[in-house]
């Protein structure tokens, strides 16, 4: 069946450019994703099921297949084993392509007694609709018969220039149409940059096979070619002279399902056929529109599923299939994604989803105890816990569900105003777990080879085995908060990596294992133009227009609003014209947090944050109880007054507090106290002068 009638437009979308470049008497690499299952008219079906049947049913004599390991084997009904064992039992039409095919070397007169052809497939393919179930397993076909292959001589092996010199002859004749697939074309060079004379002598010979193929000049297939149609799982390895500017050759990629072919994947099993099974069901699917339903449930689902299954392979839809009976998950409208998480992360519940409403209601206080003084970022990371709790999304279209990651940020501000702390402090109120949280220092990305520690070294390379740092994280914890921290430290390379994560939610790493995150946060942190906050005679708070500057003498003067638009500014002026990723700008969107200055009515909230995680450790070390007095806390917001330490936020409280507080009173405790251990049950009174000295006594 042609894949431009109206059954045949129900194929894959390289079959049809396929059928295109044969009718226009070109030779196919044929290249990607060459070992899946494809859709033709309706059914999936393998690629060599594929070449067969379209190059038997267009009419041609003779389709001949190669690999170096298997040597030559055939679509043709004529050339059968058993037939080869009497030619005058062939047509009449036939007994001379049959001598002439045993001259060149391409059929064996004498095959195995097995009765099978050299190369022939003996795997089980993925059931079709209608295909009788297996009483033990509904998802997987009876057995094929199965010929034992010690019962008889297995085929020759053809050396490669023997077999390209023995299809030079078959596709430059007239006399016969004829048809070679060499398999496995990806494996005739070690490495296709550098091959030997051997080498490029075998490519050499197979190109000719391109320059001289005939035309045909009579019968039903008059004008067209005696084709060569080459397999390459990796077109890299196909050296390019071979395929380059020859207009005898075009280039085929075979690529993953789309979306209507992975739609018509779920409808051929959704309703199956008498004693057929498709995928598991608890319940009946009603296939019948209601009142004012333009579409059944039954195609609701199929578009679900298309939808959820994106980037997938289609031996992973069959995988899918198989893993709905094995787990008894059903497919149902709204519910498709239970088998689609599943599959991917073996979980049947969402975690993000069951998040308790009062735990979601309560977020922003409990956050707020932790990131002090920044109530709008804490709204902007609250807002999202509500989306994912609820689950709508105008990304999801019917499902319900998006493939993106739960949240996508972009905190930026000045040093030390708590952009990692409020991630971790998200972390602990999702997951309940620290180990949920992944921090990658993007300071070490700096050189445009690192983007492969983040998904793994391609096949032949060192370190190919280890695999990527982030795609081995979310693999083995998919349910996690990722922090990218000083994302503009990173080369810009490095950075197109997270395009796809951000508009598919998936990365596959060099050993072709997809990443999912679509049960991920991800945070980006950046201190761009921060250092403009502390250079008065360089820096600007906001930009009016393009020229215009205000000068940070008094930084923590100005408003959030203030602050916020310089930040944005530079962050855009960052992507756009400084690394030229204004792509990767537009996927952060309205995502851009701005974390505000520290102001100084913070200062002593922060500051005690910190003296009760110093009571809290001599509590634990030492049962001694610190009472920290008021000076403590004043002589702190005096100190941050001074200079620029508002700029250096939090972190300049924390180190503050240890040159003040923390390393003194560890100096106290050792010239005063002989015995440790009495401290046990024993209070002290911590307090500063003005002039910063510790002040400490027993009560």
């Amino acid at each position: 069946m042609r894949p431009d009638s109206a059954q045949g437009k129900l194929s894959s979308r390289w079959i049809r450019d396929f059928d295109k470049q044969v009718q226009r008497r070109k030779h196919v690499v044929l290249y990607g994703n060459i070992h899946d299952q494809f859709l033709w008219c309706g059914e999936y079906q393998t690629a060599n099921e594929f070449l067969n049947a379209y190059f038997k049913e267009m009419g041609f004599d003779i389709v001949v297949h190669y690999d170096p390991i298997d040597g030559f084997s055939f679509a043709d009904a004529p050339f059968t084993p058993r037939a080869r064992k009497d030619p005058q039992s062939l047509p009449a039409g036939m007994q001379g392509r049959f001598e002439q095919l045993v001259r060149q070397g391409i059929i064996d007169r004498n095959p195995g007694l097995s009765g099978r052809e050299p190369g022939e497939a003996a795997a089980v393919a993925p059931m079709t609709a209608g295909q009788t179930a297996s009483p033990a397993d509904p998802t997987i076909p009876p057995p094929r018969e199965r010929p034992n292959p010690i019962s008889g001589r297995p085929g020759r092996r053809i050396p490669p220039e023997e077999a390209f010199g023995s299809l030079r002859i078959l596709l430059g004749q007239e006399s016969v149409s004829a048809v070679a697939l060499v398999n496995l074309g990806d494996m005739l060079t070690a490495d296709p940059s550098r091959y030997g004379p051997d080498e490029r002598g075998l490519l050499t010979l197979l190109k000719k096979v391109t320059l001289e193929a005939s035309v045909i000049r009579q019968g039903p297939l008059l004008g067209y070619r005696n084709t060569l149609v080459v397999t390459a799982s990796d077109l890299r390895r196909v050296p390019e002279w071979f395929y380059r500017d020859n207009p005898f050759v075009a280039l085929i990629q075979a690529a993953r399902p789309n979306k209507e072919e992975r739609r018509q994947f779920a409808l051929s099993f959704l309703k199956p056929g008498p004693g057929s099974a498709g995928f598991y069901s608890g319940d009946q699917i009603d296939d019948r529109p209601g009142e004012g339903q333009p579409v059944s449930e039954l195609e609701q689902v199929a578009d679900e599923f298309a939808d959820l299954t994106d980037g997938f392979q289609a031996m992973d839809l069959e995988a899918l299939r198989h893993t709905s009976w094995k787990e008894r998950i059903p497919l149902r409208h709204k519910e498709v994604w239970r088998l689609v998480d599943f599959f991917k992360f073996e979980v049947r519940e969402d975690p993000w989803e069951q998040l308790r409403p009062e735990k979601v209601r309560r977020a922003r206080e409990e956050l707020s105890r932790t990131v002090i003084g920044q109530p709008q970022a804490i709204h902007a990371v609250t807002t999202m816990l509500t989306g994912a709790r609820i689950g709508l999304s105008v990304a999801a279209g019917d499902t319900g569900r998006t493939g993106k990651p739960k949240g996508i940020f972009f905190f930026v501000g000045p040093t030390g105003v708590g952009k990692t702390e409020l991630a971790k402090a998200l972390t602990k109120l999702v997951f309940g777990d620290e180990g949920a949280f992944a921090r990658f220092d993007m300071s070490e990305y700096k050189e445009e080879h690192a983007a492969e520690k983040l998904v793994g070294a391609p096949p032949g390379f060192v370190g190919y085995e280890e695999g990527g740092q982030l795609t081995n994280r979310v693999l083995a914890q998919p349910y996690s908060i990722l922090l990218f921290d000083e994302i503009e430290k990173a080369h810009p390379r490095v950075l197109d990596k997270f395009l796809q994560i951000l508009e598919d939610g998936r990365l596959t790493d060099g050993k072709g294992q997809t990443a999912y995150f679509n049960q991920t946060a991800i945070i980006f942190t950046s201190n761009i133009g921060a250092s403009n906050l502390t250079d008065p005679h360089t820096g600007a708070l906001i930009r009016e227009g393009i020229m215009n500057r205000v000068r940070l003498d008094n930084a923590h003067e100005f408003s959030y609003e203030q602050v916020a638009d310089h930040f944005r500014s530079e962050v855009e002026w960052f992507f756009t014209s400084r690394i030229g990723r204004a792509e990767l700008l537009n996927r952060l969107g309205d995502n851009i947090v701005v974390f505000d200055l520290l102001r100084p009515e913070f200062v002593t909230a922060i500051g005690q944050k910190f003296l009760d995680k110093l009571a809290l450790s001599a509590r634990e070390k030492y049962r001694l109880e610190l009472r920290f007095l008021p000076s403590a806390l004043e002589t702190l917001a005096s100190r941050m007054e001074e200079q620029d330490n508002l700029l250096f936020g939090g972190r300049r409280i924390k180190s503050l507090l240890e040159s003040l507080v923390e390393r003194p009173l560890n100096g106290w405790l050792f010239e005063n106290v002989a015995d440790l251990n009495a401290l046990a049950g024993k209070t002290i009174e911590v307090g500063l002068t003005p002039e910063g000295y510790l002040e400490a006594r027993d009560v």
